[in-house]
Formats: structure tokens, sequence, C-alpha cells
């Protein structure tokens, strides 16, 4: 029994990377587990144990994909779990637990910092018990904030009482700034019943916006605010700068080409503003998000493929949002320049790129879009009614951890399902850390230099 047991550990957590994969996979049967109890689950309502997986994955991973509808499947208590679900998520489940070590003053070892640095992935483990620390404060500070805006204006505004106010704000804050999509508004239509509310919307945008921007710029701006009170000077890093460029440019050219896409065809009776609106929350949302204002099956074909390849590229790194990162994507294209134009370096900004980062960059969107390519495979083997279309676009909104749907999740088997849920845990935990898994657990010592060989590709 101690051998099986010695075995299971080496398998699971022989290194810290198997332990930071492990530690989600436990965390999303664990969640599964608290939607299934009845307390959780309304009266004369049933929940499989596949749609309470699917759920508890897609809450961790802050998809918002699901086979149920929220409102109308969990009870207050089951709603509550899966906020909390979708918190532990987007902030990061290590994250969470190195709270947890803060709080009660545990010494934080060697291991733990490395899972804390896979979790947030970060280059390395110095100063990462002050990062989480600054970006925990920044983070709870910011959805407090918006709770109470939220939830005096809903209720001030006249959509809910008092208490429903509170709630609905206290789960939707959550949601929008962990980028979860799952929502529980009274006709299950996301934030279509925001469609004209401007303020809500710019509010939506505005936690969207933070959550998926990633955790550096969040603990910087701490620094800064903090700065400012000591009257000191303070300069952001190169690498905020370069992620909130990045977040910012992505984000206002794809709502340039949705709103020239769809200007003629559903925008094309809509006055500016409102066609502006419709525009920016729609091309953020892609980015991880899964909110609309609209049934996203109403755009153009054109629309869906540009959401899909918003979806694939997914938010800053190291944040609540998920796909293949928007750095991943610029370093790719720096190596290709450099390659164009015969250059020994990766350079941006007078600044060389390591060479492991950008086989890192390489590795992250092949392996991302062979998984993508190979389940896809699967689904239209299992679903062969639907359009693939729909399916690509399922399986690219799983991996993204984004959850707009043109409908397939409520369609498909279990079988599909579990897929989906494979598809959704990986864009959680990142291809790299998979991908890492496999690394031994100790460096063999000395290596073997073999001759060169030339292979002819492109």
């Amino acid at each position: 029994m101690k051998k099986i047991f010695a075995v299971m550990k080496k398998v699971f957590f022989g290194t810290y990377f198997r332990g930071f994969v492990s530690s989600y996979l436990a965390a999303v049967i664990v969640g599964a587990s608290l939607l299934k109890l009845p307390v959780s689950v309304q009266k004369g309502v049933s929940l499989s144990w596949v749609d309470a997986l699917f759920v508890s994955a897609s809450g961790l991973s802050t998809t918002g994909l699901t086979p149920i509808v929220v409102k109308d499947t969990f009870t207050v208590f089951g709603q509550t779990v899966l906020a909390f679900i979708l918190q532990f998520g987007g902030i990061g489940l290590i994250m969470m637990v190195a709270l947890f070590w803060l709080v009660v003053r545990k010494k934080i070892g060697f291991r733990e910092r490395n899972m804390m640095m896979t979790d947030q992935n970060q280059p390395t483990r110095q100063g990462i018990v002050r990062f989480i620390r600054n970006v925990l404060i920044v983070i709870f500070t910011v959805e407090a904030i918006a709770f109470v805006i939220m939830s005096s204006y809903l209720y001030l505004a006249g959509y809910f009482p008092f208490g429903e106010a509170l709630f609905h704000s206290f789960f939707t804050t959550i949601s929008l700034f962990t980028n979860a999509g799952f929502d529980i508004a009274p006709s299950a239509d996301s934030f279509a019943m925001f469609s004209n509310d401007y303020f809500m919307q710019t509010l939506a945008m505005a936690l969207m916006f933070m959550g998926a921007v990633g955790f550096w710029p969040l603990a910087e701006l701490k620094e800064y605010i903090f700065s400012k009170f000591r009257r000191e000077s303070f300069q952001f890093s190169f690498f905020v700068k370069l992620l909130v460029v990045l977040h910012l440019v992505v984000w206002v050219v794809s709502a340039l080409v949705l709103f020239t896409v769809e200007r003629g065809a559903f925008l094309e009776n809509r006055g500016l503003v409102e066609s502006v609106y419709y525009s920016l929350f729609m091309s953020l949302t892609t980015r991880n998000a899964g909110f609309s204002t609209m049934n996203v099956e109403e755009f153009s074909a054109s629309t869906h493929v540009l959401f899909i390849f918003l979806m694939f590229l997914g938010s800053s790194p190291n944040s609540a949002g998920g796909g293949i990162r928007t750095t991943t994507l610029f370093v790719v294209l720096l190596a290709m320049r450099a390659f164009a134009f015969d250059r020994n370096q990766v350079v941006t900004r007078e600044r060389s790129v390591k060479q492991e980062t950008v086989q890192k960059s390489f590795i992250a969107l092949f392996v991302a879009g062979g998984l993508i390519v190979f389940n896809l495979f699967l689904l239209t083997l299992l679903e062969p009614a639907l359009p693939p279309m729909m399916l690509a676009f399922e399986v690219v909104s799983a991996f993204g951890t984004t959850g707009l749907s043109l409908g397939a999740t409520t369609q498909i088997s279990w079988g599909a399902k579990l897929i989906l849920v494979l598809t959704m845990f990986v864009g959680r935990v990142g291809v790299i850390a998979l991908v890492l898994m496999f690394r031994p657990s100790r460096k063999t010592k000395g290596y073997v230099q073999y001759p060169e060989t030339d292979i002819i590709v492109g």
C-alpha cells in the first residue's frame, strides 16, 4: 500500500508542475461535489455528475460555458458556491491558498513559492509573496468598490429589490472581474437586460478589462498609488506598459473591425452610440469574459471568425483570462520579423527577448492549435449533426476560457461535454504547464551532444 501511495505521489506531485496541475484537478472534483449536494440544487431539478463536473470545470477555469441554466438549477447556496469557485479560479487556486498562508502567518517554503510562481506565470520566485500580497489587496478593493456601486445602482434604478440587488451584484461583480461569464439574470440572457444601459456596460467593461489586463499592472498600480501618498517617484515597468498597450490595441482594433463588418448587418439600423457600445463590449468580452449584450448568433459568419481568433488569442498573461495570451502572439510576430530580416536576436524597444521565451511562445501556439484541431475532430465524430463552425466556436471558447456559445453546449452528448471539460481545464492551467508536467523531477547529470544535421522545411 505504501508503495502504491509513493508511486501515486510521484506521478501527481513529483514536480511542482505536476502538483500545480493536480491541485486544479482536485479542485474541479471538489467543486463538482459541492454543486451536487442536495442543498445546492433546487427541488425538482436533477443535476447529473457530468453536468456538475462541467460547471465546476467551467467555473474554475472561468469559462462560462454551461449545459444548464444557473439561476433555474442552483439554490442561493449553490450559486454562492459557484461564485467562490469563480473567485478561486479567476484569482488562482494557489494564490487563494497563499492568502490563507499569509493570514495564518505560515512560513512559505521553496516548493510553495514554486507553485505560486507557476500559478501566476512568473519568470522568477523572487518577490513572489510581495507580488501576491499587492495583487490581492487591489483585487479585493476593486471588487468591493464595484459591489457597492453596482448594488446601489441596481436598487436605485429599479432593477431588483434591495436583497436581490445585493446578491446579484455580489455574483456578477466576481463573474465580471474574473472574466467568468456566468450570470444569474432573471431571463438567463447574460448582459442583454443591460443592452441599453450604458452605465452598467461601462462598469462591466472596466471590471473585465482590469481582470484581463494582467495582475502585474494591478500590483504596480497599488505601488503607484502608495508612492503618491509617500510623495515618492514611481516608474511603471516595461513589462506592465507592454501588457496594457497590447491589451488596449487589440481591443480597439478588434472593435473597429467588428464595427466595420457589422455596419451593414447587425448594426445597420442602430444609432452611433449604441453601435459603438456593442462593438466595444463584444470585442472585449470575446477576449475571455463571455458576457454578451445580445445573441451572438445574430452576428455574421465573418464576425464569428473574428471572435474565434479573439477567443484563441485571449487576454494578458498572469490574469483572470485564458487563451494563448497577447504576449505569446507578440513574441511570435517579433521572431518572424527577426527571421525575415536575418537578425540574430528577437528585439523590441531596444531589448532582446530570451531565446527560451521565444521557444515557449512557439510551443504554446503549436500545442494550443493542435489541441483545438484534435478536439474539434473528436467533436465532429461525436456530434455529426451539428455544423462544424458551431463546434469550432465552442471548442475555442472552451480553450480560451471565454464562455460564448452558438448553442452547441446544451445539445451535445456527455462524451462531447467531457472533451470540453478537458479543453477548459487545459485552457486554465496553461499549455506550458501541461507540457512541463512531463519534465523529470531530477535533472540528469551531464548530457550527450550529438552532431548536427539539416532537414528541409518550409
